[in-house]
């Protein structure tokens, strides 16, 4: 798992959890739940000294979710979860059922989160529009950066003829390119220090997005004064 994908994870989390625990936004309990999962599951593919505990964590879990499962007597439930486990692997980079589960519920929990600001709301319809337009602009913003940081990820990995040849593409390829031959030419250090940078900037722009999309949408709902 590379470094960026845990530094965000973990600063979404610390940030969640922190609202959750000042009680500022305590409906975010669940996708912070989600993502010390999700960040658990990371950590267990790394060399660091939380590897272990975080590997025994997840496949403690994992035996109770098959052992659920098979419990459950349906034909085909321990494959469907084995599966379903798998198809994450291939698509977010999960290690374990567990981190799978943790990986694809934070969105819809965070969604969740944002239902329960709209019912605690005086003004409902209000609420509704500024959290649809805010989480609308997050989603879409996330959905671009990582998009944009898996094609980077891929060109770093990419041979000197395949990054010349991007390069002569021309337009958002070319640039990426060009930053991908730069950080080839770093060090080790460099290129770990490089993904924690990539990391906190995909933090920085949702949070921006979301950000952006709240104040649209307080105009929207005459709420911006």
């Amino acid at each position: 798992m590379s470094i960026d994908g845990i530094v965000q994870t973990g600063v979404f989390f610390l940030r969640n959890g922190g609202k959750v625990a000042s009680g500022k936004d305590t409906g975010r309990v669940g996708a912070a739940a989600a993502q010390l999962g999700s960040l658990t599951d990371k950590v267990a593919n790394t060399a660091s000294i939380f590897s272990d505990a975080a590997k025994s964590a997840t496949g403690f879990i994992d035996k109770g979710i098959l052992t659920a499962a098979n419990k459950i007597g349906k034909e085909g439930a321990v494959d469907a979860v084995n599966k379903f486990a798998q198809k994450s692997a291939e698509t977010c980079g999960t290690n374990s059922i567990f981190g799978a589960v943790a990986s694809k519920a934070i969105n819809p929990l965070l969604v969740g989160a944002a239902g329960i600001r709209v019912l605690k709301d005086e003004d409902q319809y209000a609420a509704l529009i500024e959290e649809g337009s805010a989480m609308s602009l997050m989603f879409g913003a996330e959905k671009l950066m990582k998009s944009t940081k898996n094609n980077f990820l891929t060109l770093t990995a990419s041979s000197d003829s395949a990054l010349k040849e991007a390069i002569n593409s021309g337009g958002l390829e070319k640039i990426l390119a060009q930053t991908a031959q730069k950080f080839k030419g770093l060090s080790k250090n460099g290129q770990t220090a490089a993904k924690v940078g990539l990391g906190l900037l995909f933090v920085a722009g949702s949070i921006g997005a979301y950000g952006i999309g709240k104040t649209v949408g307080k105009k929207l709902s005459g709420r911006d004064e």
